[in-house]
């Protein structure tokens, strides 16, 4: 029998509590013949795909895996999920899941249904089962089952389940900095989503959104509108002076939000040109520049300049 993902995960986690840098979660099968980084496809869904709805005949196929989840039958609900998850990501479906079981309690023991989630979540070898499993976790209050929690962090250290941790988190009494120390944590798409859901109302959380909120594996440009709204960019723009570790951080943020090629960023503000200009201002002085920085200054000025576009 194959090892659970949550006992890879769990026993890959280094003394630093990470997962190693070149960390994969194991294949059983392949898109298409093509290997996607983890996080990969669940992250390609959320910003570039349309969603479609399940038809009827599938969401009746949904509902009657619920029932034997609901009644206690975890094998046969299991195995029915996985042939269902070759068809239907777990992503795609959450709110399908969510909303059956809550129109449902009539009919579905919710100790059962928490059973259920707890084994797909720490005995399943399928990624899209252990997603099943955390989506309906996330409609329990399980704030004070430290264990639970624990093995939610845990598989949240792996870019393809981030987000369903974080949906987890969301209802947690410590939410941020439960997410923000995820967010430390994961380098790749898990990151990208942390950022997006962290509610940043803390001043740890919004120094570290500066400084580092854009840095990730994939591409900056996914958190820079979110980074530029959280963090306390606007604040420290008001200062006289910047050091040079903030001037950095603003070019780097500048040149995330210029990179609208994944997602909208600078196009979003009523007057990006300004907000450009702003930064130049700030730009004078007496800095150690790097050819980085430099660059990303001479981007700004010809920003908008229809002979340089």
């Amino acid at each position: 029998m194959s090892k659970s993902l949550y006992e890879v995960i769990s026993s890959s986690v280094t003394d630093d509590g990470i997962l190693p840098e070149k960390f994969k979660l194991p294949e059983r099968t392949k898109e298409g013949g093509i290997t996607f980084a983890d996080g990969a496809m669940d992250g390609i869904f959320i910003y570039h795909t349309a969603h479609t709805p399940l038809k009827e005949n599938e969401k009746e196929e949904l509902g009657e895996l619920l029932k034997l989840a609901g009644t206690g039958d975890i094998q046969k609900a299991s195995a029915g999920f996985e042939i269902f998850c070759e068809k239907h990501r777990a992503i795609t479906v959450i709110d399908d899941i969510q909303r059956f079981i809550m129109d449902h309690t009539d009919i579905l023991e919710a100790q059962k249904m928490f059973d259920f989630a707890l084994n797909m979540l720490s005995e399943s070898a399928d990624k899209e089962c252990v997603k099943v499993g955390l989506s309906i976790l996330e409609l329990f209050d399980i704030d004070e089952d430290e264990k639970l929690c624990d093995m939610i962090r845990t598989v949240g250290l792996s870019d393809e389940f981030t987000i369903f941790s974080v949906f987890c988190m969301r209802k947690w009494s410590d939410a941020e900095n439960e997410i923000l120390k995820l967010a430390k944590s994961v380098r790749g798409w898990g990151r990208i989503h942390c950022i997006d859901f962290i509610e940043a109302e803390n001043a740890e959380t919004k120094e570290w959104l500066f400084f580092n909120g854009i840095d990730n594996d994939v591409v900056p440009a996914y958190s820079a509108w979110p980074v530029y709204e959280k963090s306390d960019f606007n604040e420290r723009m008001q200062k006289d002076k910047l050091s040079y570790d903030e001037i950095h951080a603003v070019l780097n943020i500048a040149d995330a939000l210029m990179d609208e090629g994944p997602v909208s960023g600078i196009s979003n503000m009523d007057d990006p040109k300004g907000f450009l200009a702003e930064i130049l201002k700030k730009s004078e002085g007496d800095y150690p520049f790097t050819e980085r920085d430099l660059r990303i200054l001479k981007d700004i000025s010809e920003w908008g300049d229809p002979e340089v576009l």
